[in-house]
């Protein structure tokens, strides 16, 4: 079976939360189709990331290889998606299995199987940032930033140089998750233990 037409079979039946999507959700579900813009919106819905992030850990969603495959053109620095949440001017973006250092540019970003990635924020950004399906980050803040990050799973966060006029709150969703410091950190993120409610 395809892996788009699995993951929305399983989201409908309620295999990935436990309960069925509520009614609002099948039909924006419905509505993409097999629309890859539509459905890459969606997936950067801040309601339904978390969502996306637990089917495919949990092997319920789509895999890397058939994001990459399928969505690789909208992805990892190609696209930048605007008023995903009808917030005008908030930007989005979304990186799989991506293994290069870049820039945070927009204002909220999802990673999913990014591997050794350091990512910087420079000065008076305030982005959020998702880090899921085991991804190892490395995070640089060069001032003037409030970060947010959500981390699930099994994935790590490293804060490795963070200028004391930053801010970095980081929401883990997971027990398995982890957050250190790097040796040029002058302040310590703060970090607070979430319960993932799909």
């Amino acid at each position: 079976m395809d892996e788009l037409l699995e993951f929305k079979k399983n989201a409908i039946l309620g295999k990935i939360s436990g309960q069925p999507l509520c009614e609002e959700y099948k039909a924006a579900l419905r509505k993409c189709g097999n629309d890859k813009e539509m459905l890459v919106r969606l997936a950067l819905m801040q309601q339904c990331t978390p969502y996306l992030s637990h089917a495919c850990y949990e092997s319920m969603g789509l895999t890397k290889e058939y994001i990459l495959n399928n969505f690789g053109e909208l992805i990892n620095g190609k696209r930048t998606f605007e008023n995903v949440e009808g917030v005008d001017g908030y930007t989005y973006q979304l990186y799989v299995g991506y293994d290069k250092d870049f820039e945070i540019t927009a204002d909220v970003t999802s990673l999913m199987w990014c591997n050794g990635s350091q990512i910087v924020i420079k000065p008076t950004k305030c982005p959020t940032i998702y880090v899921s399906n085991k991804s190892k980050v490395r995070l640089v803040c060069d001032g003037y930033n409030t970060v947010s990050v959500k981390l699930f799973d099994e994935s790590e966060l490293i804060v490795e140089d963070m200028d004391a006029s930053s801010e970095v709150v980081v929401y883990k969703y997971s027990n398995k998750a982890s957050v250190e410091l790097g040796k040029f950190c002058l302040k310590e993120p703060k970090v607070f233990n979430k319960e993932l409610r799909l």
